[in-house]
């Protein structure tokens, strides 16, 4: 039985076979990953383990993320670990993230945000969301956190602090808390607008926590 499934949005980076390397020496448990290549690239990887699957390139690792949902939304294994390409930039050290997902399952956590780092050599960021107000240029307004939770009826504390850069593990029960309607309009409305992505990146902890 296949415990879990790493989910890798892939673009131009090649940094995440040597997290997968990591993973296949340290982990403790039962794994495959699948590689969703948004590239006009083939990968070449000789690994029996890894699944590549082709997406067009749209809508950030987030819409990567909700089509793996969609797409095994019958058939999840217990957990899933949700990663981008460039795990240079965000994950300082390869034994410690694997370490991180292999205590959340110890420990039978439904879902955990890991702190990234925003670039490689920095520290990692978290940002605090009050009323669903934050100031971040890159969102569509500085209260796209309330309105996107109001038009998917996310529920949403007055305040919260979240882990940036969406590199997640999550169990299976708590994406299935949500109907699979709910990932297809989260996905169309995420593809409405190129900054939604970055709005969604703030919204993870809400759905899944």
């Amino acid at each position: 039985m296949t415990i879990c499934n790493i989910a890798i949005a892939y673009y131009n980076n090649q940094n995440f076979i040597k997290l997968l390397d990591t993973f296949e020496k340290e982990f403790s448990y039962t794994f495959n990953a699948t590689i969703y290549n948004k590239s006009n690239d083939e990968l070449i990887l000789q690994n029996k383990f890894i699944i590549q699957k082709h997406l067009d390139n749209i809508g950030r690792e987030g819409e990567t993320y909700l089509s793996h949902i969609i797409e095994n939304y019958d058939n999840l294994p217990e957990y899933t670990i949700f990663i981008q390409d460039d795990t240079n930039n965000h994950i300082p050290n390869y034994k410690t993230f694997v370490t991180f997902c292999k205590n959340i399952i110890v420990d039978k956590k439904h879902f955990a945000l890991y702190p990234s780092t925003w670039r490689k050599g920095g520290n990692p960021i978290k940002r605090t969301i009050i009323n669903g107000h934050n100031d971040l240029f890159t969102l569509p307004s500085r209260d796209a956190i309330k309105v996107a939770c109001k038009n998917h009826d996310i529920f949403l504390p007055k305040k919260y602090i979240t882990e940036t850069c969406a590199f997640f593990i999550c169990h299976k029960n708590s994406i299935l808390n949500h109907e699979k309607k709910f990932y297809i309009k989260l996905r169309e409305w995420l593809l409405n607008d190129i900054k939604n992505g970055f709005t969604l990146e703030h919204l993870w902890k809400l759905i899944f926590s």
